[in-house]
């Protein structure tokens, strides 16, 4: 009997809380800040705006982000353009409304000056939290580790960037 009640009551839990395919899919928008490169970069407190997608199962701690932002640097960078590409995975509490949440994943970054440009890939690591009231407003903080410059050794190229925004969705 006790195994019938489990079974029967794991049921109706399942049963009460699916959700159709769709509501795992969000897609947003954020803005993202630039910090602690050097200032001899151009970027330093460089603020950009982007997209993104997220696989966000309800209830379920693992979840997937694909990012794209685009950087605008100041008058004093010259004709410096910027931007990034992320695709991470998503550990996360699954709880119903504050998801705390790390991410980890890799970047694909492009900067020109000019006719010079370069390409650069590298991993990320962050954390944030994810407030979900009907849409889902995000606030994180990631760190690029990027290729050291050979030239100037001690030069810091690896930006902290704060990113926020809004997903509508699930």
């Amino acid at each position: 009997m006790r195994r019938i009640l489990t079974t029967v009551s794991a049921a109706f839990v399942l049963a009460v809380l699916a959700m159709p395919a769709d509501a795992q899919l969000k897609v947003g928008a954020q803005a993202a800040m630039l910090t602690s490169v050097e200032e001899a970069s151009g970027l330093d407190g460089t603020f950009g705006l982007g997209g993104r997608v997220a696989l966000d199962p309800p209830l379920f701690p693992l979840g997937a982000i694909v990012s794209a932002t685009y950087y605008f640097p100041g008058d004093d960078a010259g004709d410096l353009t910027y931007w990034t590409a992320t695709a991470a995975a998503q550990l996360r509490l699954p709880l119903p409304t504050v998801k705390p949440y790390v991410v980890a994943g890799w970047q694909l970054r492009r900067s020109a000056v000019g006719d010079l440009s370069s390409n650069e890939n590298g991993p990320m690591v962050g954390a944030g939290v994810q407030l979900d009231l009907g849409l889902s407003v995000f606030l994180e903080g990631t760190l690029e580790f990027n290729e050291e410059i050979a030239a100037a050794p001690d030069f810091d190229n690896n930006p902290l960037v704060i990113k926020g925004g809004v997903m509508f969705g699930g």
